[in-house]
């Protein structure tokens, strides 16, 4: 059975915020390409959803870039056969430390 990603409500708005950033500072092009790395990018999550960094202190949380400015949190769950995006954010604004 195929993985299922399900975005939580952060995980919309910084996905929505990174959007609305890129379409008022770049070109359509670069938004264009925005979209299409992070669509491609979570095909290759749902393959192997354990391809980013396990988190120390919680259980099934994963964090880390989708591309060079933007940060990934999620929850796989194994048992529900799902992905939970918890949080997207650029990393323009605060880098991981």
């Amino acid at each position: 059975m195929a993985l299922k990603i399900r975005w939580s409500k952060s995980a919309e708005q910084g996905y929505a915020n990174i959007v609305s950033y890129l379409e008022e500072e770049w070109t359509e092009k670069e938004v264009s390409k925005f979209i299409r790395e992070t669509s491609h990018f979570f095909e290759l999550l749902k393959k192997n959803p354990n391809m980013l960094q396990k988190s120390m202190s919680h259980r099934n949380l994963y964090r880390g870039p989708i591309n060079r400015l933007t940060i990934l949190t999620y929850q796989y769950n194994p048992i529900k056969n799902e992905i939970i995006l918890v949080n997207i954010r650029s990393s323009r604004k605060n880098p991981l430390k």
